[in-house]
């Protein structure tokens, strides 16, 4: 097997349980199943003020971070058309993009989250 396939399989696969995992601790954290820690959840100085605010930032973030599924699916395939298409680095390269792209949906649902978590402690 090749490097790029190597670089194209571990991109991939950061795809897929990048938002599996965010989904599922953000879901736990909103429904209460997950406390307030220092290991786990959006951790901002806002949702973790109150028990009240941590749930209320999850809740807020949860759509946000679904359409982290989305972009995994379509960098999945333009990664892979690319890579089966042009050779070379081109399907690790868009996988990164997609990468950096689910990069952006976290941070704008941690910024969804401390809006929410705050006014749950005003």
């Amino acid at each position: 097997m090749s490097e790029e396939y190597v670089a194209l399989t571990i991109l991939l696969l950061t795809l897929i349980f990048l938002p599996a995992v965010c989904l599922f601790v953000t879901r736990q954290a909103a429904e209460g199943l997950i406390g307030r820690n220092v290991a786990a959840g959006i951790r901002t100085r806002h949702t973790q003020a109150s028990d009240e605010a941590w749930a209320a930032g999850h809740r807020a973030a949860l759509p946000a971070l679904r359409k982290m599924m989305p972009v995994a699916g379509i960098g999945m395939i333009a990664a892979l058309a690319a890579q089966v298409l042009l050779g070379g680095q081109a399907g690790p390269l868009l996988a990164f993009a997609a990468l950096i792209a689910q990069t952006v949906v976290l941070f704008r649902s941690t910024t969804l989250a401390n809006a929410a978590a705050r006014t749950a402690t005003d």
